[in-house]
């Protein structure tokens, strides 16, 4: 079974200066008992801020939410389906209520964040631009994009909505909020994990003389409940405080300031509920206690003597913890009477030799070397002592992970189900992963095999024997990250550290690297700068050039196999329109070889004909709105369909019935995930797609890459997924930064300067 996590919630309400103890925004809700098998594993949480001079009642606000609950869960399909039907149903409540308002000037706009957790994983469906902030000990992740998220709902018949998913992970903190404050900024967010409840709260609070709506989620161990946290705030002169900074004991050395000691401290209680049915945070009629923010926590926080006690008040609670903790009580009690044995032992020896001996004198070492042997005998043992106990508490928790892979494989072997059969294997490997990473031994070993080759049956990978390409790669200096391969089976290598391309020729012999080829950066009459992509040209290029390459200005270069030919630069002036930074560019994979460039900053597509040998175009999108492509990093064409691969790892999908017709697109367009224990929709489970390619007839199909694991998914069109393929063990151990594959079913990665092959169907 799949890792699951609790999910506490921590709702902020602060309006006029006071501080309520619920968020009329803010609604949980579990599955109820008949719904959607898909609907049944999951919680919601939606946060909903109106925004404009039509506000909803906290009532009104509570009764809408538990609707829209209620429309998620009689939602059938796809996650992504739930919820774009979720917010279809508000944009339209909200559309006509601002319709029937017009004519006495009310309007309000609505910012919808939903948010659900199903086992080990966070799906995020922003609209309107709120505020997601991801922060974890490593790194502050910021989804707040208007671009994608659009300007909210009861606007226009059309909105827009963002996609994005994350795993959840220990020591994890999500804050959602549809205005940011200016004091949160990310070196303040970054330090929040470190911090306890109290202290954090406090931080977030600081300094804070507007209005605040903030939800804080932490993700615990646990078996996928919702617990929402009831702060009661209690009105104070003083500074406000958490129960654990309230217990801790004033630093003796500090001098507490005068103005902090006529106010006493009280202290905030915090209770948890767990939701178990979808209801409101606040009941209807419900009286609400509010707070006064003190002034105190308003001053500015270079106090010397504020910040003394501060320090103070962190660090006594770090030293009482290690001094109270049992090790060191163990270890210090052993240190001391093993430093006490060896004193009294010396002590004897000394005496014993010295009343042998004619003179005692002889034996008499220096005040400061026994003061040195004192101090590092005990000091030996410690450590010693220390090695021991980390010892026996892996060896312990081996043991536990090893006995619980165990276990599930036994419940495994019982279930009817093939869902719960594919989490249980799922939760073994995890466990036996676990198990490795304390101890290598043989049975361990054999038992991850064995749950590895079921994975891989489930799952549909393919572990593939690549085979290095160059024997001391390409240089320090080289990150690939394009591949393109001609007919001839050369390859074609886009250097992006330089913008310039490499040229491996075929031979008998493997490839050797042609290092009269240029094809990069030119200046001169037209200037091309470095590279940001490449084509291989289809072979019945009039002037028989190789290679196209791109620069971000959009203008193009021609490179030849044949070394006597100088590289061709041109660029398009036929364009009326402005043009953005060229992202990608592509080729259809049939005739006509048009090819394709990807322009987010102006949300276009631009085509460049190849019957006007690649000088004239226009623009794909023509009159239609185009889709949202901020994102977006890559584009596939097969000339009628085109697909965006998007950062989060979703796809738009476009259609061209007709060559004269405007394409009509998908965003996202879902994948389909027929293996047990997945879950078709915008997403595949556990992967993170950033690069992709079309690979046409025979057997015509879309790869996509997910770099971290090395793992190559093959799709059709329609994004129904087949198989995937990744690499056996011990030969690839750095993420992938590009790939591609010829007719013949025969895959290069590359990895940094090195590139790999392998035949994905022998």
């Amino acid at each position: 079974m799949a890792i699951r996590f609790n999910l506490n919630i921590l709702p902020i309400y602060r309006q006029a200066g006071k501080i309520v103890s619920a968020h009329p925004g803010l609604f949980i809700a579990s599955p109820p008992r008949r719904s959607p098998r898909r609907r049944s594993q999951e919680q919601l949480i939606l946060h909903l801020k109106i925004e404009g001079n039509a506000p909803l009642s906290e009532t009104a606000q509570q009764q809408l939410l538990a609707k829209l609950a209620e429309v998620y869960f009689k939602t059938d399909g796809s996650t992504t389906s739930a919820l774009r039907n979720v917010t279809d149903i508000l944009n339209k409540y909200l559309l006509d209520r601002n319709y029937r308002a017009a004519s006495r000037g009310l309007k309000g706009v609505g910012y919808l964040t939903q948010i659900v957790l199903r086992e080990d994983r966070i799906l995020y469906a922003q609209c309107g631009p709120s505020y997601i902030y991801v922060i974890t000990p490593d790194q502050v992740k910021d989804l707040h994009d208007p671009e994608l998220s659009g300007t909210g709902l009861g606007v226009g018949k059309s909105f827009k909505v963002r996609y994005h998913q994350e795993n959840i992970q220990q020591n994890q903190l999500v804050i959602i909020t549809p205005k940011l404050p200016e004091t949160w900024t990310t070196s303040v967010l970054k330090n929040l994990p470190r911090m306890k409840l109290s202290a954090l709260v406090q931080r977030l609070l600081h300094k804070i003389d507007d209005n605040l709506e903030a939800v804080l989620l932490f993700p615990v161990d646990g078996n996928g409940e919702v617990n929402v946290l009831h702060p009661k705030w209690e009105l104070g002169s003083g500074a406000i405080m958490l129960p654990e900074l309230d217990k801790e004991p004033e630093p003796e050395a500090v001098r507490v300031p005068e103005q902090i000691q006529k106010h006493p401290i009280p202290s905030i209680q915090i209770t948890e509920e767990k939701v178990s049915e979808p209801v409101p945070i606040t009941p209807p009629g419900e009286d609400v206690p509010v707070v006064d923010i003190p002034e105190i926590y308003r001053r500015d926080s270079r106090d010397q003597a504020g910040l003394s006690k501060r320090l103070a008040s962190k660090l006594v609670p770090v030293i009482r913890d290690i001094t109270e903790s049992k090790v060191w009580s163990v270890l210090s009690k052993a240190a001391s009477t093993i430093g006490r044995l060896f004193q009294g032992a010396w002590r004897w020896i000394l005496s014993l030799i010295g009343r042998m001996l004619p003179d005692e004198q002889l034996l008499d070492l220096p005040s400061w070397m026994l003061s040195l042997i004192a101090v590092l005998v005990p000091l030996i043992m410690v450590t010693f002592g220390s090695v021991f106990y980390i010892n026996r508490g892996r060896n312990h928790l081996y043991q536990n992970h090893f006995t619980e892979a165990q276990a599930l494989l036994n419940m495994a072997e019982n279930q009817d189900d093939p869902a719960a059969y594919y989490q249980s294997i799922v939760g073994a490997m995890n466990e036996i992963q676990s198990a490795r990473s304390y101890q290598q031994t043989d049975e361990v070993e054999e038992l991850y095999q064995a749950i590895r080759l079921e994975l891989d049956i489930l799952d549909r990978i393919t572990r593939l024997n690549y085979q290095p390409l160059f024997s001391r790669g390409l240089g320090v200096d080289v990150t690939i990250s394009r591949i393109v391969v001609t007919p001839w089976n050369d390859l074609y290598m886009l250097n992006e550290d330089q913008g310039t391309v490499i040229w491996a020729q075929s031979n008998p012999d493997g490839y050797q690297i042609v290092s009269e080829f240029s094809c990069g950066p030119i200046d001169g009459h037209i200037t091309v700068g470095p590279l940001v992509d490449i084509v291989s040209l289809p072979t019945s290029q009039e002037d028989q050039a190789t290679i196209l390459g791109i620069d971000q200005n959009h203008t193009m270069i021609f490179c030849y196999a044949d070394l006597s030919e100088v590289p061709v630069i041109f660029e398009d002036t036929s364009y009326t329109l402005g043009r953005g930074p060229a992202k990608a560019i592509t080729m259809a994979s049939s005739m006509p070889y048009n090819l394709f460039i990807l322009d987010p900053e102006k949300r276009a597509i631009w085509i460049e004909y190849q019957s006007q040998n690649y000088h004239e175009g226009s623009e794909y999108f023509g009159a239609i709105d185009s889709p949202e492509m901020a994102d977006a990093l890559e584009l596939v064409t097969s000339g009628s369909e085109l697909y965006i691969l998007h950062t989060d790892g979703f796809v738009t999908k476009c259609v061209t019935e007709r060559p004269d017709s405007n394409p009509l697109c998908t965003t996202p367009f879902e994948f389909t995930d027929p293996r047990e224990g997945h879950e078709s929709g915008a997403f595949i489970t556990g992967a993170n797609f950033n690069s992709f390619a079309i690979k046409g007839s025979p057997g015509m199909a879309i790869y996509m890459l997910d770099s971290a694991e090395q793992a190559l998914y093959r799709f059709s069109t329609q994004l129904e997924f087949q198989e995937q393929f990744r690499p056996m063990d011990g030969i690839i151990d750095r993420p992938a930064t590009a790939f591609t594959i010829t007719m013949s079913d025969r895959v290069f990665l590359a990895v940094d300067d090195q590139v790999y092959t392998a035949q994905l169907i022998p």
